[in-house]
């Protein structure tokens, strides 16, 4: 995960993402035509993630188990931090981004609770010591986005690991997050990356987002958490 994500869930939409959501939304082939050359216009590609039947085809269509995660991720995570006034898109791509990226395994046969298991944010204190400034901003942005994805995808295993080995639990994670997204966000690399706002952003709205992403999460999805 040492890499920065790169924004803009729309640009690695597929066309069968493009598919999918000309089949959902478009009323006349040229609505369609028009739909798929949105990608371009933050303001248009806010529209389709705020459209409420597309978050409901995705969650309900048998059919959305063919489309990216990308896409997927970028609509639900919207209409989920919508629904608690985080209204900012870049917020809910820099989410959608670290979610579709590092938050559903590529190996379904891996085993999944050992490789969470591994997982200590001590280790990211100890790189730190070490560290240069530079490989400082990366570390903090990984160690951010690992414990965001274990505690807004797969709090249960934190929950359990919690009660069976007296470890953190969820709470404690918020402020690992919420630290090393405030970290990151004043690095001057946050800025050379174009990061500085979303990150510093998302670190004073994580605790909600989290709650929220855990309530979708808990309601609507299942991924084996």
């Amino acid at each position: 995960m040492m890499r920065v994500p790169q924004p803009g869930c729309w640009y690695r939409f597929t066309p069968a993402d493009w598919q999918f959501i000309g089949d959902i939304l478009a009323l006349s082939e040229r609505n369609r035509t028009s739909l798929a050359k949105l990608g371009d216009d933050p303001d248009a590609v806010r529209s389709i993630a705020d459209e409420p039947r597309l978050f409901e085809a995705l969650l309900m269509n048998q059919r959305a188990a063919l489309v990216s995660p990308e896409l997927f991720f970028f609509v639900v995570v919207r209409q989920t931090l919508k629904r608690i006034g985080v209204e900012d898109l870049e917020v809910a791509d820099y989410v959608a981004v670290v979610c579709a990226d590092f938050g559903v395994p590529t190996n379904p046969s891996a085993d999944r609770e050992q490789e969470k298991a591994s997982l200590y944010s001590v280790d990211y204190l100890q790189a730190l010591e070490s560290a240069g400034n530079h490989e400082r901003f990366f570390i903090h942005v990984q160690c951010a986005n690992q414990f965001l994805v274990l505690t807004c995808l797969y709090p249960s295993f934190l929950h359990h690991r919690a009660e069976r080995k007296g470890a953190p639990d969820v709470k404690f994670y918020d402020g690992v997050v919420m630290n090393h997204l405030s970290a990151a966000a004043k690095h001057i690399l946050a800025s050379e990356f174009a990061l500085h706002d979303v990150l510093m952003k998302l670190s004073e709205a994580f605790p909600p987002v989290r709650r929220a992403m855990n309530y979708t999460l808990r309601e609507y999805l299942h991924l084996g958490a």
